[in-house]
């Protein structure tokens, strides 16, 4: 399928691995050029080669997309390498928040983390694709944030704060021709989980397999297995598709059929 976004211009927040780098290379492969940010300047920078090793037009800005400070400076970056901005895709994200251990730090910097990052960005993007009448901004949220969670209680309240976030977009500037929806992923193999499962493993003396078995367990995935960032990663790039034209406001769930309930 022609996404028909050749020689759009597309910042990717957290692409330097996981499914920031999946979203960035789906998006490249479709013709898109790429701005990644990155708090890591040497997974960046590995990023931005691997795509330009396969022809993908791409720069790289490291920044904390946590901070005020440094949405601007992922902003005229792309300014700077391409002149505009048409797709803002959030990937930057993560972390737990047990309600046990309940930090009203830790809700403050994940909240930061999760959702202003995003929604920052988001508008700094929204005058111009406002002004051309055309833009697509993809939040990447979490089953989490529809399916509250103990283990995951500061993260989950993240997640669901940004869906209502990327409703509140849609609705303000869907008739400009600017749209904008929410992927929500269930449990995937990126980089940061499997790290979880090997620190997990080593802990309880068992193997990262084992660990994976007994998530599965705790939250049964219909289709009986974790996902893959690229399988995101589609739905992201179809969502800053020209196929995607009449779809605002959507929390599409990618997920193998973890949430069990109907929206």
């Amino acid at each position: 399928m022609d996404l028909n976004i050749k020689d759009r211009v597309a910042i990717v927040t957290g692409g330097s691995k996981g499914i920031g780098l999946a979203a960035a290379t789906e998006l490249g492969r479709a013709g898109a050029r790429l701005v990644l940010s990155a708090r890591g300047e040497t997974d960046l920078e590995a990023a931005v080669g691997r795509l330009r090793d396969d022809g993908v037009e791409a720069v790289g800005h490291v920044a904390d997309a946590a901070r005020a400070e440094d949405i601007d400076g992922i902003y005229e970056a792309a300014i700077s390498a391409y002149g505009q901005v048409d797709i803002a895709v959030c990937t930057a994200g993560g972390g737990h928040g047990p309600l046990r251990d309940f930090s009203w730090d830790q809700w403050i910097e994940l909240y930061e983390l999760n959702v202003l990052s995003a929604v920052a960005l988001a508008m700094r993007c929204v005058p111009a694709m406002r002004e051309r009448k055309w833009g697509r901004i993809v939040f990447v949220g979490s089953t989490a944030g529809r399916e509250a969670d103990p283990r995951f209680a500061a993260y989950g309240a993240a997640k669901a704060a940004l869906l209502h976030a990327a409703k509140s977009l849609a609705l303000g500037y869907a008739k400009h021709g600017v749209l904008t929806n929410c992927v929500l992923p269930g449990l995937t193999r990126t980089e940061g989980v499997l790290a979880g499962y090997e620190e997990q493993a080593e802990r309880l003396g068992v193997t990262p397999e084992d660990v994976e078995r007994r998530m599965l367990e705790l939250q049964p995935i219909a289709a009986g297995r974790t996902g893959e960032p690229a399988e995101v990663a589609d739905a992201i790039a179809f969502l800053c598709s020209e196929r995607a034209s009449w779809i605002a406001g959507s929390a599409l769930l990618v997920d193998g059929g973890t949430i069990r309930v109907t929206p």
